[in-house]
């Protein structure tokens, strides 16, 4: 749970799997609708841990949550970060970033 993910990260915050668990307590946020937590989490989950696998995911679900929040140019930018920083991004991720950008006209 968050508590969890929150106490590992206070205590392993060089380990290598602390950008997982970075990714994983944002995501606990977003599944409850704390999209403000939510993006606060992910922003930091990237900003923290920019070379760990899961940071183009973290840009997604930033942009995803700032959406939610109706805040549409943050989530234009964020979507805007994963192809610029992160070309090599999975093809799952890259195709999502494809749909979101399309819902909301990114330019």
């Amino acid at each position: 749970g968050e508590s969890a993910l929150r106490q590992f990260l206070e205590k392993n915050p060089k380990d290598e799997l602390a950008g997982n668990a970075q990714y994983w307590l944002a995501q606990t946020f977003f599944a409850r609708g704390s999209y403000q937590d939510a993006a606060r989490e992910f922003m930091k989950g990237y900003q923290s841990y920019p070379k760990n696998a899961k940071a183009p995911d973290n840009l997604l679900q930033l942009g995803m949550s700032l959406e939610k929040l109706s805040q549409n140019d943050g989530a234009c930018t964020a979507f805007g970060l994963i192809n610029k920083e992160y070309p090599k991004a999975p093809d799952q991720i890259k195709n999502a970033t494809k749909t979101e950008r399309s819902k909301l006209k990114c330019k």
